[in-house]
């Protein structure tokens, strides 16, 4: 089983189940609008808010309207958390987040919102619903919950130490009792971090093993991260 504490989207939980790399997934969240959104998709709602979805005529208006208003149900929340990771500059999620301009080849907030594709995507993953154990909560629970089963893969990527604050609401985590923590796992695992003197110094402290790797940013901009593991002998 693959185990992703700080999940955000899930991307690499969903990637694994879906291609039946693991059984199941076990992941949280802390963000209650992201958690909404799995709620819904999870629990029977899948198919409300891949309508929703499909019947929204996107405009700068309406987003405004729908983004400006307070939910009234957990499913209205998710509609809105989708909407807002679809339409604002770099997806990013905080409140205040400035919406798309001018966007990819110049279509504006259509430039990421493809409800047929977003439609789709709903309803693969509440048909693996089964397989998929959601929690709305602290990453560092569920961590400890598994630390001592050899078959849970770990899949950590939290909020980095540096452009954390201004991704995301739940941005402040004790960094360094999270290498404490995942040193005593039984089973594998694999981070992912900024690169930095600190985060290098704990991966050390820890026993782990650093490997930088060249990304690219959603403005297109170079960056190094960390990847972070016992070993790299799987990527040999």
């Amino acid at each position: 089983m693959i185990v992703e504490p700080f999940a955000g989207g899930a991307g690499i939980s969903l990637t694994c189940v879906k291609d039946s790399l693991v059984d199941e997934a076990a992941f949280a969240e802390l963000d209650r609008d992201v958690a909404a959104t799995w709620k819904t998709v999870l629990n029977g709602h899948a198919p409300w808010l891949a309508a929703e979805i499909l019947g929204f005529r996107i405009t700068r208006t309406r987003v405004e309207q729908v983004l400006a208003q307070s939910p009234k149900t957990i499913y209205e929340r998710a509609f809105r958390c989708l909407l807002r990771n679809r339409t604002a500059r770099g997806g990013v999620l905080t409140e205040g987040a400035g919406l798309i301009r001018l966007g990819e080849d110049g279509k504006g907030l259509r430039s990421r919102w493809y409800p047929e594709t977003l439609a789709k995507r709903i309803a693969t993953i509440s048909s693996l619903k089964a397989q998929l154990h959601f929690r709305h909560g602290d990453g560092f629970s569920l961590i400890d919950e598994y630390l001592d089963r050899s078959d849970a893969v770990f899949f950590v990527d939290p909020p980095y130490t540096q452009a954390a604050k201004r991704l995301y609401t739940h941005w402040e985590i004790d960094h360094e009792r999270l290498f404490k923590v995942l040193q005593r796992a039984k089973g594998d695992l694999l981070m992912t971090y900024d690169d930095t003197k600190e985060v290098r110094k704990w991966a050390k402290s820890a026993g782990l093993k650093v490997r930088p790797i060249s990304m690219r940013t959603t403005h297109h901009q170079q960056k190094r991260e960390l990847m972070i593991s016992r070993d790299f002998r799987w990527m040999e």
